[in-house]
């Protein structure tokens, strides 16, 4: 029975390296140094010495703004980090702060494709972005649709979406979930950026979907929600944690499925061959940095 294996990033608010990261426990509110992209780097590489083929890992967005050097160089730091981790795709939110050119300048540099089937563009200029990409693992077609932020024309300033037109994305998911399915894609999975009580709602309103991958609103699900059938989880913020998600797949659908909501802790080794001095600093991102 084949499997694949989802690891979910999202809202990691251009968190490169490790950070405090606030926690309410039973006593109260507590900090503990979590995150960084190379311990990230350690964990997915990890995943696919176990699992070789069968891997696939996304970025809900909010990933290019945040921490002053990302925002300085107009998130353009964060690429060459981004690219060595080896994603499947992203969608996005924040990542059009600098504008929709400077977005679409961004997905341009990306090793994978930046998704927004409910970004319409309004003028010949501007710039347009992929709906959909269709991923494969362990011999499985994975058929990905991305939703940006759908408030980015809405209540953000107007230099975010100049030129564009963002919907709720519920009749785009449906219509290119239906064409992902007749071109043969044994799964569909949603990477939102609608926020966790929207995709909810998307859930209910188009059927067949296998897995929502949500983010923006900053969730820490320790078990993903099941919605007329859809598996959503959301894992957090600032690259605190990871989400994984186990899948066994037969003849199309999900047969049954483990998840793990995976903390980036300080105690985590950092990755062997992108540790954090070759990872953070090796890869250009710290030079672009220092420039920012």
């Amino acid at each position: 029975m084949p499997q694949v294996t989802l690891f979910q990033l999202n809202d990691a608010h251009g968190y490169l390296e490790p950070h405090p990261e606030l926690h309410w426990k039973a006593h109260g509110p507590e900090l503990s140094v979590m995150g960084g992209f190379a311990r990230i780097a350690g964990i997915l590489n990890a995943a696919r010495q176990e699992a070789p083929g069968g891997v696939l890992v996304f970025d809900n967005g909010d990933t290019f703004h945040g921490t002053p050097a990302v925002t300085l160089s107009k998130g353009e730091a964060a690429v060459p980090i981004l690219n060595a981790l080896g994603l499947s795709a992203m969608t996005g939110h924040w990542d059009f702060a600098y504008g929709p050119a400077q977005a679409d300048r961004l997905a341009s540099m990306l090793d994978y494709p930046f998704l927004a089937a409910n970004c319409h563009p309004l003028t010949e200029e501007a710039p347009r972005f992929l709906p959909t990409t269709v991923c494969k693992a362990n011999g499985l077609s994975i058929g990905v649709i991305g939703l940006a932020a759908t408030i980015l024309d809405k209540t953000m300033p107007p230099s975010f979406s100049a030129g564009l037109r963002f919907t709720d994305g519920i009749e785009e998911t449906r219509a290119h979930a239906a064409r992902l399915r007749a071109e043969g894609c044994d799964l569909v999975v949603v990477l939102s950026h609608l926020g966790l009580p929207q995709d909810c709602a998307l859930a209910e309103a188009v059927d067949g979907l296998d897995v929502i991958l949500s983010g923006h609103t900053h969730n820490r699900l320790d078990r993903p929600w099941i919605v007329n059938g859809a598996i959503i989880m959301q894992s957090g913020c600032h690259g605190s944690y990871l989400g994984r998600l186990d899948l066994s797949v037969e003849g199309g659908r999900i047969t049954g499925h483990s998840h793990s909501l995976i903390p980036v802790s300080d105690d985590l080794p950092e990755d062997p061959e992108n540790g954090g001095e070759k990872l953070v600093h090796g890869s250009g991102g710290m030079e672009l940095l220092r420039a920012a």
